[in-house]
C-alpha cells in the first residue's frame, strides 16, 4: 500500500454541495450557492453555541446528542464539517501507506471518512449514534461521486458493527463526548477503549485520534500519548522523542498547525462569529499496534519536530523542536545561508527536519558555517524509514 500524490481539498466543488445539501435537509428555498441574510445569521447562532459546547439555555452540549437539533446539525455541516475535513487531508498525509480498510467513530457527518477517501481508502465506514447525520454526510459524498457505507452504532453500549480488522481507524473530535472529564473513572474508561480499537488494527494499521488544540484538550491528548507510550505503543506522528512528553513536564502546549483554505462562506461565519482562526490548529496522534515497531530513522542521526512558529527575540528568529534527543532550541548565527542551512528561512510548525555540525550549547542549537538543516518530512507526509534486509 504505497503512498499516492496527496489530494486537494478541491472546496470550490464541495461548499455548492454542502450548501444544496444543508438546503434540502432543512427544506429552505432559496439560491444553491449563497445563504440569505435570516438564514445565514440563525447559521451563525448556531455555530456559536457548537464553538461553547453549549445550547440557548447555557446547558453543556458535551455527552448529549445535539446532533438531534437539525440547527446545530445543519450549521455544523456548513462549517465545522470543512475545517474537519481539511484537518483529515492534513494528518491522513503522514501515514506510510494508503489504508484500504477505514473505520471512523462518532463520524457525525462523515468529514474524515471523506478525507480518508480523497487519500484512496477504497472500504470506508462511518459510524455515528446519530443516523441522520450520517445519511447527510453520506448525500454529501454521493453527491461528489463517491459512495459511503455508514452504521448506527452507540459506541460504549454496543458492539461493533462492522467486522474485521482496519488500516486506519479515526476517532476525531470525540473523546469529551464519549468520556466527559467530570464522570468518576472516565480516563481509566477511555484508556480501555483506545486498546480495543488498537486490537481491532491490521499488523501495519494505525488509529488516528484529533481533536481540539485548546489547552485542556491538548493536555488530555498528551496524556493519553504518555499512557500508551509507557504501554508500549509506538508513536507514528507527529512524536520522534521516545520519552515522556517534554511540553507536559513544562506544562505548556504542543499542537500541530496546517494551512486552510477559506471559502468565502468560511470567511462570512467566522467575520460575524468573531472568531479569529487563520490556520488549522489541532491535537493529534497516530499510533501503531502495540507489537509494531516505531518508524524507523537512521541511526546516528538527530531528527525534530518544529513545534513553535518562528519566535522573534534579540538573538534574532528562534523556533522550539522536540526530537530523538528531546527539546531543542534552534536559531542562527548567520546573516546570508548558504544552500545547505537555506531551508532555516523557510521552516515552518509541523516539519521534521535533521540538523548536522550545528552549534550545541546544552539544548540550544545555532547554525553555523558547515551547517546542514534538511526537511525529512513535509507538512502532511509522512516520516521516511529506513528498512533493512532480515
Amino acid at each position: 500500500m504505497k503512498r499516492k500524490k496527496a489530494p486537494t481539498a478541491d472546496l470550490e466543488t464541495i461548499m455548492p454541495i454542502l450548501i444544496g445539501a444543508w438546503r434540502r435537509f432543512r427544506q429552505i428555498p432559496g439560491p444553491p450557492d449563497r445563504l440569505q441574510t435570516r438564514e445565514f445569521r440563525s447559521v451563525v447562532d448556531a455555530v456559536l453555541k457548537l464553538q461553547a459546547k453549549t445550547d440557548e439555555k447555557g446547558q453543556s452540549l458535551i455527552g448529549t446528542d445535539y446532533f438531534s437539533n437539525p440547527e446545530l446539525l445543519g450549521a455544523y455541516l456548513l462549517y465545522f464539517w470543512v475545517l474537519h475535513y481539511q484537518e483529515g487531508l492534513s494528518v491522513i498525509g503522514e501515514l506510510p501507506f494508503t489504508p484500504r480498510r477505514v473505520l471512523d467513530i462518532c463520524s457525525g457527518g462523515a468529514p474524515f471518512a471523506f478525507a480518508a477517501q480523497q487519500h484512496g481508502a477504497l472500504e470506508v465506514y462511518a459510524t455515528d449514534q446519530n443516523v441522520r447525520a450520517l445519511e447527510l454526510g453520506a448525500q454529501v459524498i454521493g453527491r461528489y461521486g463517491n459512495s459511503l457505507a455508514v452504521r448506527k452504532w452507540t459506541c460504549l453500549k454496543e458492539a461493533c458493527p462492522v467486522e474485521g480488522t482496519f488500516d486506519l481507524i479515526i476517532l476525531g473530535h470525540a473523546l469529551d463526548e464519549l468520556f466527559p472529564d467530570n464522570q468518576k473513572g472516565w480516563r481509566d474508561q477511555q484508556n480501555t477503549f483506545i486498546q480495543k480499537l488498537l486490537n481491532r488494527l491490521t499488523p501495519q494499521g494505525c488509529l488516528l485520534i484529533v481533536d481540539s488544540s485548546q489547552e485542556v484538550m491538548n493536555h488530555r491528548i498528551l496524556q493519553l500519548r504518555d499512557t500508551l507510550v509507557a504501554a508500549g505503543v509506538p508513536v507514528q506522528a507527529p512524536c520522534v522523542w521516545k520519552g515522556d512528553c517534554v511540553a507536559l513536564k513544562a506544562n505548556s502546549v504542543c499542537y500541530a498547525q496546517r494551512p486552510m483554505e477559506k471559502p468565502y462562506l468560511l470567511k462570512e461565519i467566522q467575520r460575524a462569529a468573531g472568531i479569529n482562526l487563520g490556520s488549522l490548529k489541532m491535537s493529534y496522534l497516530i499510533v501503531r499496534r502495540p507489537d509494531a515497531a516505531w518508524p524507523q530513522l537512521p541511526e546516528g542521526e538527530k531528527f525534530y519536530r518544529i513545534i513553535s512558529p518562528p519566535v522573534e527575540t534579540h538573538h534574532g528568529t528562534r523556533y522550539y523542536l522536540c526530537g530523538t534527543d528531546g527539546k531543542k532550541n534552534l536559531g542562527t548565527r548567520l546573516k546570508l545561508h548558504p544552500a545547505s542551512s537555506k531551508a532555516f528561512e523557510y521552516l515552518k510548525r509541523g516539519e521534521l527536519i535533521k540538523i548536522t555540525n550545528a552549534l550545541e550549547q546544552h539544548h540550544i542549537y545555532d547554525i553555523v558555517e558547515g551547517t546542514q538543516i534538511t526537511i525529512e518530512a513535509a507538512l502532511g507526509k509522512p516520516v521516511k524509514e529506513v528498512y533493512h534486509d532480515d
